[in-house]
């Protein structure tokens, strides 16, 4: 289980984004992530958080 386990700046290097992204991803719900101290672990079997988009399918149109 804990090869499965990344901190920002593996999950940085790994899916391109910037280590502020990742730590703002984390925080937000948008990626699975615990916080343990200052350290953010996260599973690096999940989705490329840039990947994913918002539907907006529903979004007022003008």
């Amino acid at each position: 289980m804990l090869e499965n386990i990344i901190g920002v700046e593996e999950a940085s290097k790994l899916w391109g984004l910037s280590p502020g992204t990742i730590k703002n991803y984390c925080a937000d719900g948008k990626i699975i992530a615990k916080k343990i101290g200052k350290t953010w672990v996260i599973d690096k079997n999940q989705v490329n958080p840039s990947q994913l988009k918002k539907d907006d399918s529903n979004a007022p149109k003008d």
